[in-house]
């Protein structure tokens, strides 16, 4: 696994995490929407609807907790690893694009530097990350 892609990956985890947890705000507010009734009619609609809401945020939620226990373990090794480069530059970089979620133009600005800088600083900041992954995963 290169680098780049193992750092992907925690960006790529984070987002799935954020997703679920939007989703699973979605069904609460659905499961526990309140309407006025102006009938005294039975309500309509499909039998049991409620029950498989709850089985489905329950499902989700499941999903959400197993995903940030990974998340947690991920970024917990990648601060580690990256922690180990001597450049801070470099550390800075990976820290604010993979960990912090920041875009190319908001790592740039927060590190002062041009937006091609930050692209080149990351190439070089990768480089080195590689070698450190490679002893980790290699002894």
């Amino acid at each position: 696994m290169t680098a780049k892609e193992y750092l992907r990956q925690i960006r790529s985890l984070d987002k799935e995490c954020s997703a679920l947890l939007n989703l699973i705000e979605k069904q609460h507010s659905e499961i526990t929407r309140t309407t006025t009734v102006l009938s005294d009619m039975p309500r309509g609609g499909k039998p049991g609807r409620d029950e498989e809401m709850i089985i489905e945020m329950i499902e989700l939620k499941r999903r959400f907790r197993s995903g940030m226990t990974e998340l947690t373990r991920l970024k917990s090794e990648a601060i580690g690893l990256i922690n180990s480069l001597a450049d801070s530059r470099y550390r800075l970089v990976l820290n604010h694009y993979y960990l912090g979620g920041m875009t190319w133009e908001q790592v740039a600005v927060t590190m002062g530097i041009s937006y091609q800088w930050a692209h080149r600083l990351h190439g070089q900041a990768l480089k080195e990350f590689q070698k450190n992954l490679e002893k980790v995963y290699v002894s």
